[in-house]
């Protein structure tokens, strides 16, 4: 992967101190024998707060097994490795979180294949395979793709991503556990992960209740004729999992595609899972860049919202060229990687506390020109050398992403 350049994005990658490097002194009384006479020194006052752990995320978006993506990925290599050959140039980064995230776009479903076409997906094993190669060690499964290939497709999928070790986000084995959160844990602290999903692309869950659900929370009136929750029975899913973990991330599958912009219920739903425990919200579905808003909850915690990541694999926006069509014609081109951490914090006589922290993001973009399909180059995500510089005058589609970020 080729990284912007430090100076262009430094202040978006804050590492906070690590405790190796906080070096606390408690007060001390060394007497230094001389005669009958000691030497006091003075005490050294430890600065509050300081950091004592951390847990490290990078969140990436869509990933769309398009046919031109798995030609790519067929082109790249055998098997999983094709596949992680399309993440080679962004993995490090992932490789350097302590998790890493993406949402999964595809039923993985071999056994139960319907078959793939337009809006209708499935994949490979071997592309969980690659993601888990490439560092990700999270997926979202609650999107308005997951029932493409039926219920026992679903289920399916399911079965492959725990036999991988693949943390998978918004679905659970029984109506019952569907909304439960899964746990990322490490350097003592336990972060949750709940997920789910506003579209179902008309599907609903299985009738019993004993057979695995998708998180379903549609808008009213867009439901398709399926149930799901409402806001109140989301809300209290929110409060359920804080209270199981020391901070919380919320997956969303949310807004209209192709909007810059995420709906105005979305923005005030947010606000309220933030409010009712959450830390973080990670958004996903509109294939396009959404801003980023950090949000100060009602009991003073400072928290993130990225209301949309875009596209990270697909084949949108194929025949898009730079600087001979609109630019508005590559959003789907776009993407980020946003940049977070689980910071356990001491704040002395205040108590030890877990906050979010060390926000950034990495504007990444998607090449997948279907020309350079053709003439054996590979559709891969990559993260623009030197991006920093043509940020404003080229992509004005990531810069409004900053517009909420303080």
């Amino acid at each position: 992967m080729k990284l912007p350049g430090s100076n262009a994005l430094g202040f978006l990658r804050r590492r906070g101190a690590r405790l190796a490097d906080l070096i606390s002194l408690a007060a001390i009384a060394c007497i230094v024998l001389a005669g009958s006479h000691s030497v006091p020194v003075t005490a050294v006052v430890v600065p509050y707060p300081h950091d004592l752990a951390q847990v490290s995320f990078a969140v990436a978006g869509d990933v769309i097994p398009h046919q031109a993506v798995r030609e790519a990925a067929a082109a790249a290599g055998d098997a999983s490795q094709g596949w992680a050959g399309l993440f080679s140039e962004v993995s490090d980064v992932f490789h350097g979180a302590d998790f890493g995230f993406i949402n999964m776009e595809t039923p993985v479903a071999p056994n139960h294949s319907k078959g793939s076409k337009p809006f209708m997906f499935d994949a490979p094993i071997d592309l969980p395979e690659a993601l888990k190669a490439s560092g990700i060690k999270i997926v979202s499964f609650a999107n308005n793709h997951v029932m493409d290939q039926g219920w026992a497709g679903f289920a399916e999928t399911r079965d492959h991503l725990r036999k991988l070790g693949l943390l998978f986000a918004g679905t659970g084995d029984t109506a019952q556990q569907a909304w439960q959160p899964v746990f990322a844990e490490s350097n003592g602290i336990k972060v949750g992960w709940l997920g789910m999903t506003r579209w179902l692309n008309g599907n609903r869950n299985p009738d019993k209740d004993d057979q695995p659900h998708v998180n379903f929370f549609p808008y009213p009136g867009e439901a398709g004729g399926a149930t799901g929750s409402d806001e109140a029975g989301v809300l209290a899913a929110v409060k359920a999992a804080r209270a199981q973990c020391d901070l919380l991330v919320v997956s969303v599958h949310w807004g209209i595609e192709y909007a810059i912009a995420p709906r105005p219920e979305d923005v005030d739903l947010a606000h309220k899972m933030l409010d009712a425990g959450a830390s973080v919200i990670v958004g996903h579905h509109p294939h396009v860049l959404q801003p980023v808003e950090t949000y100060t909850t009602a009991d003073g915690r400072s928290t993130v919202i990225f209301y949309s990541l875009g596209n990270f694999l697909s084949n949108q926006s194929r025949t898009y060229v730079d600087g001979l069509m609109p630019d508005s014609n590559g959003d789907p081109r776009d993407s980020m990687i946003g940049l977070f951490a689980a910071v356990k914090k001491d704040y002395g006589p205040g108590g030890v506390r877990v906050e979010v922290g060390h926000v950034g993001i990495l504007p990444v973009w998607g090449e997948n020109n279907r020309n350079e399909i053709a003439s054996g180059r590979q559709t891969r995500c990559k993260s623009l050398e030197g991006f920093g510089m043509r940020l404003e005058s080229e992509h004005p589609g990531v810069l409004s992403c900053f517009q909420h970020l303080r």
